[in-house]
């Protein structure tokens, strides 16, 4: 578990995991034209 601090000063506790492959559905809805214009195309291979 980590905490994690917003730049306004609100805190919130966070479990984190490894990604795995079973995550790609959930990581290909995060995509759409303005996430490929702010950050380019993503390869999700490559995070995997």
């Amino acid at each position: 578990m980590a905490t994690v601090t917003s730049s306004s000063g609100n805190t919130d506790v966070v479990t984190v995991r490894r990604t795995e492959s079973r995550d790609v559905p959930a990581i290909i809805s995060l995509f759409s034209p303005f996430t490929e214009d702010l950050f380019g195309r993503i390869d999700v291979t490559y995070l995997l």
